[in-house]
């Protein structure tokens, strides 16, 4: 906890990039605006002296920021620092509840301790949204484990508010759910859903037709200084991974191709084989981010879930043990590679290793039973 204090109130200290937008969209409805017209963004942006992109954000997320929009700026960075904290420790806490690794004591916090920095402080740095999609992943996975399938469904549907990083997982663990018939969660996110497109569309008629404007475009590209000027945005996907060895043209396409392919195959196999929404929904997200054409490092708390799931089956092989610890290692040295953030889908590549190692040892368990009772 003191860790988590003392890397939120650094990042604070520093100050971020995104809650100036967030900030912004929030004070335009708050007039009756339309937070996705980048021209009224504008003018609240330039009013704390932020440039930066263009909103992209559903608009239930608007309707959460409101409530600190009406706070002073700086009062509402503190406050969204501080909810930030609080909700990556009742993340946490959740976790626990659903993923039983590592044992509980030192190891259980020292494992916490380097989520935090490898996930969550790049969170608060950049005062984005990660850790709230992973605090909401957290509870429509403990509502659907528990049979609150009113509430769970209402979570899944909140967590669409940022779709590029959560609609493969939530269609993933829907189309789940429907198969293991139990429908309620997903008609209850349904509902939500139309309701909440159904009040934005009263309130504000006509606000997605902004979406189509070219400078929402150019924001996925390019990020805006304090002096208007754009710079280079980099991201964490596949492509700008291998651009940053300088993988492109035809190789990097086809790379990113079969990626696709094989997650998408390995995506339906775990819907009809798996019987655990927890492993539905850490490898859905774990392929989410191996083939998303849009994130950033930032977006990564999610991981957290997928990367703890990877490690929570015990091996007997004492190589087994050895290989995992050696994989884990290489997701906290990821921190250490390379000089921008395209370089953190290294973290990606091992939590997938760690799932492969997973799935190895399992098999190599069933060969031993089956050679047993022959």
């Amino acid at each position: 906890m003191i860790i988590c204090i003392v890397l939120a109130g650094w990042s604070f200290w520093f100050e971020g990039e995104d809650f100036g937008v967030f900030y912004a969209a929030g004070r335009v409805t708050l007039s009756h605006g339309n937070p996705y017209d980048y021209q009224q963004l504008t003018q609240e942006l330039l009013s704390v002296d932020r440039i930066n992109n263009p909103y992209y954000y559903a608009p239930w997320f608007t309707w959460a920021v409101i409530p600190i929009a009406l706070l002073p700026y700086q009062i509402a960075r503190a406050a969204w620092a501080v909810i930030n904290l609080i909700l990556w420790m009742m993340g946490l806490h959740n976790l626990g509840k659903l993923v039983d690794w590592p044992e509980r004591g030192w190891q259980r916090w020292g494992m916490y301790t380097l989520a935090t920095i490898l996930f969550a402080w790049t969170t608060w740095g950049s005062e984005q949204v990660g850790i709230i999609i992973f605090f909401l992943f957290t509870l429509s996975l403990l509502g659907i484990r528990e049979k609150r399938w009113f509430t769970a469904g209402i979570w899944l549907a909140l967590l669409l508010f940022k779709p590029n990083i959560t609609a493969i997982p939530v269609m993933t663990i829907c189309i789940w759910l429907l198969l293991q018939k139990d429908w309620k969660p997903v008609i209850s996110a349904a509902f939500a859903i139309i309701g909440f497109i159904s009040i934005s569309l009263i309130v504000s008629p006509g606000w997605y037709l902004a979406l189509l404007q070219p400078d929402k475009l150019t924001g996925l590209q390019f990020k805006f200084s304090e002096s208007g000027s754009a710079i280079l945005r980099y991201r964490t996907t596949l492509m700008d991974f291998l651009s940053a060895y300088q993988i492109s043209g035809d190789i990097a396409v086809t790379i990113y191709g079969l990626t696709i392919a094989g997650g998408l195959i390995l995506l339906g196999m775990i819907i009809l084989r798996s019987r655990s929404v927890i492993h539905v929904a850490a490898v859905s997200i774990l392929i989410n981010f191996l083939i998303v054409p849009y994130a950033l490092y930032y977006d990564y708390p999610p991981l957290v879930l997928a990367l703890f799931h990877a490690n929570d089956r015990p091996f007997r092989k004492p190589i087994f043990f050895i290989v995992r610890w050696a994989l884990n290692i290489l997701v906290f040295a990821s921190l250490f590679i390379g000089t921008t953030i395209s370089y953190r889908y290294w973290i990606t590549i091992f939590v997938a290793a760690l799932f492969a190692l997973r799935g190895l040892a399992s098999q190599n368990r069933l060969d031993e039973k089956v050679t047993r009772q022959a």
